[in-house]
């Protein structure tokens, strides 16, 4: 079904929920534009692996050329720099958003994307990068 709608469309598809080597892979031959590294909020099944845990063997198995975007446990601009040091091109959110909606309207949810670029400035500058290109996998530490 995936690849017939990549097929009919002259819109980009990308796969939400890759979490395996193997699936990334099959969505790369079936020409998606690009995969959402995503556990869904860890709320599937116990025990799945972490997004985060995923990216950098996703990414080393699709290569630099594929889009990756990277979802569950977005939390903070620490984490937004993790991902994409980890092999993420973005990231998307959703309960910080949701969240900050819920308590503060339209101007809650300014409020906690402004603290999570903040955030990831902040990072950015501890580590010296003055750019985002400049975030590489050698700016964290892996346990």
């Amino acid at each position: 079904d995936i690849a017939e709608i990549i097929q009919e469309t002259r819109l980009p598809v990308y796969l939400k929920g890759v979490l395996t080597v193997n699936d990334a892979l099959q969505a790369k031959a079936l020409g998606a534009a690009g995969i959402i590294v995503s556990n869904h909020g860890g709320r599937i099944l116990d025990g799945v692996p972490t997004s985060i845990e995923m990216l950098p063997l996703i990414r080393q198995a699709v290569g630099k050329d594929m889009v990756i975007l990277c979802d569950s446990g977005i939390r903070r601009g620490s984490d937004v720099f993790k991902a994409i040091a980890l092999g993420a091109n973005s990231v998307l959110l959703g309960r910080p958003v949701i969240y900050a909606l819920a308590t503060a309207g339209a101007m809650g949810v300014a409020h906690c994307l402004r603290l999570l670029k903040d955030e990831l400035q902040l990072t950015m500058a501890l580590t010296g990068c003055g750019n985002i290109n400049d975030i590489t996998l050698d700016k964290i530490r892996l346990p």
